[in-house]
């Protein structure tokens, strides 16, 4: 990885493409975990140019996962737009990033809600009614997030 330790985002090496990042995890099924360093990086990076309207000064990290989709939201809206500050490759790269570690989250959210569904005796033909698919393509997810959640 190189690129300009101000900006907050590294950028990879042209040769670098097909390997993963150092720190990044594959995990058993083939998705990636994002460095947290590199996330960190990105939501700093993010929480400066895009603040929440109602968060605190510039350059405050956002705690909660929100803020971080609110990001992404605003990098989007930056670059389709013609913002007053227009997006740049390194915030859409930044926004990228978080995107990617929103999805886990999402995932661990989802798994860990599948479990408390089994906890409280709902059983798989009605918690695949609630989420609109099959039982056993429930199943077989919630065995999925189990998996790659203790990959982590």
């Amino acid at each position: 990885m190189r690129g300009n330790p101000a900006d907050g985002v590294p950028t990879p090496d042209p040769g670098s493409l097909c390997s993963l990042p150092d720190g990044m995890a594959a995990l058993p099924d083939g998705t990636t975990v994002p460095d947290p360093d590199v996330v960190d990086n990105a939501r700093s990076r993010l929480a400066s140019r895009y603040p929440a309207s109602d968060a605190a000064d510039l350059g405050q990290i956002p705690a909660r996962p929100m803020d971080d989709a609110w990001a992404v939201h605003s990098v989007i809206a930056a670059a389709r737009s013609g913002a007053e500050r227009p997006a740049d490759a390194l915030d859409v790269g930044a926004g990228l990033v978080m995107l990617g570690n929103l999805r886990h989250y999402l995932d661990r959210l989802e798994a860990d809600l599948l479990d408390a569904a089994e906890h409280v005796d709902l059983n798989w033909d009605v918690i695949a009614a609630i989420i609109g698919i099959p039982a056993e393509e429930a199943q077989n997810r919630h065995s999925a997030l189990r998996a790659r959640r203790q990959a982590q």
